[in-house]
């Protein structure tokens, strides 16, 4: 990946931003790419929810 699909990446992923934990219910949650798989990690209990692939983007 080059410098800007990463940053396609994260920015297809910040719609998972605040998404609330499924263990504590808490809207502090974050996105992460973990080896191609998008997580939500929360930042008040620590849980981490899986969301699925991360999508590759469209190449011309």
């Amino acid at each position: 990946m080059d410098t800007q699909q990463v940053g396609q990446a994260f920015a297809s992923i910040e719609q998972f931003r605040h998404t609330p934990c499924r263990e504590c219910q808490s809207q502090q949650t974050v996105p992460l790419i973990n080896q191609g798989v998008v997580i939500v990690s929360c930042e008040n209990c620590g849980g981490a929810t899986r969301k699925g692939r991360l999508r590759q983007p469209a190449t011309a």
